[in-house]
């Protein structure tokens, strides 16, 4: 891996989650698919990096050509061949490793071709409509999206609105950055029009704006949401390592709490530190992003984390008792230990398995433990 694709894979691994990325890809006869493949859901990014120096001559037009050649031509003969590929297959392969990647079966591609060393001597076109929709961008560009669409999810919707609404507009800016910025303002969206002109350097003007800043402020909060994710995983990994039977079901509930945007998990940690700083033991909260999630969170002093975790498996079951027997819960419970904060993470699907016996269970524990006991109440008074 070069330093390149290196930068360009821990940019995404450090915005996405290593839950998503992949480095080096490999197709028939080991051949290198493309760099960086992120894959959430049934939505696959197909990233190849390129950083293309040449000699100059002095005849602008043979460098151009060259260099056009190397960066963006055979990225988006590469980022194709990839994509076919792909189509063809329900797995593949990454170099070094036998461990098969499992792929969607309904695959949306997106493609980018990522070309360092052009900025200042070449212009960098916006997209590429060959076989499909290429996305070109340059290292200011790319780092500037990862680092202002830093979820999964942001990051795709970037993308979709773009290629859904831009694949036969053009626009004039300073970089990709600048359309980045126009984005941004315009609240996640682009207009349907043809032409797009925006001021050169809009995005630096965006970055000094004292709205965007005090907004950016405001979602710092967000940023504990991510840090549970890292946080409850690499404890999983030091306590149980990385073959156990409950991995699975773990590595279920961090890909749906990473699918959340920047916005929800705004809401989200709001609502937890409501557990964390009043007298609320526990409370449920509906995913903002999928309407089959449930949240449960849990805050208090507990013994040890054996019976932090009981109590927060017996929430999770009760809170899908009372709210939707057939929802993926995902249960969040918090402690204070030795001035350090603690978190642990459980996750339950009861879609299809929900029976007499978990009815039972609890409503016991409602009624013995008094588990959402009010919530209970209110939906008994309310019938």
């Amino acid at each position: 891996m070069t330093k390149s694709e290196e930068w360009a894979y821990n940019l995404c691994r450090d915005s996405f989650f290593s839950l998503f990325s992949f480095v080096n890809p490999i197709g028939k006869k080991g051949k290198e698919l493309c760099d960086v493949i992120i894959i959430c859901g049934k939505d696959i990014v197909l990233i190849s990096v390129k950083e293309i120096n040449i000699n100059l001559t002095g005849n602008y037009e043979v460098d151009y050509n060259r260099w056009n050649t190397r960066a963006i031509e055979d990225s988006v003969k590469q980022l194709n061949g990839a994509e076919r590929f792909l189509n063809t297959v329900s797995s593949f392969k990454l170099k070094g490793s036998e461990e098969d990647i499992e792929l969607p079966i309904e695959k949306n591609f997106f493609k980018i071709a990522l070309v360092i060393g052009g900025r200042g001597k070449f212009p960098i076109l916006e997209s590429i409509r060959n076989n499909g929709y290429v996305n070109i961008m340059d290292e200011v560009s790319f780092n500037s999206i990862t680092l202002e669409l830093d979820t999964i999810t942001d990051f795709i919707s970037y993308l979709r609105e773009k290629q859904t609404k831009l694949s036969n507009v053009h626009f004039t800016g300073n970089g990709e950055e600048d359309l980045l910025a126009y984005y941004l303002f315009n609240e996640f969206n682009f207009p349907d029009k043809t032409y797009l002109i925006f001021d050169e350097g809009l995005y630096k003007s965006l970055k000094k704006d004292k709205f965007f800043i005090k907004e950016k402020e405001e979602k710092q909060e967000s940023y504990k949401w991510d840090f549970i994710i890292n946080h409850s995983a690499q404890n999983h990994f030091a306590q149980n390592g990385y073959n156990t039977k409950s991995l699975n079901s773990l590595m279920k509930a961090y890909e749906i709490m990473a699918q959340e945007t920047r916005f929800e998990r705004v809401k989200l940690i709001n609502n937890l530190n409501e557990v964390i700083k009043t007298n609320v033991r526990a409370r449920i909260y509906f995913s903002p992003t999928f309407n089959h999630v449930i949240y449960v969170f849990v805050s208090g002093k507990f013994n040890n984390q054996k019976e932090r975790l009981k109590e927060l498996e017996i929430r999770c079951m009760v809170a899908a008792f009372l709210m939707n027997k057939s929802a993926a819960v995902i249960g969040i419970a918090w402690e204070i230990q030795k001035d350090t904060e603690v978190y642990d993470v459980a996750y339950h699907n009861y879609n299809n398995i929900w029976n007499d016996k978990l009815d039972k269970s609890s409503l016991i524990a409602i009624n013995e433990l008094e588990y959402f006991k009010k919530h209970y109440d209110r939906i008994i008074l309310n019938r």
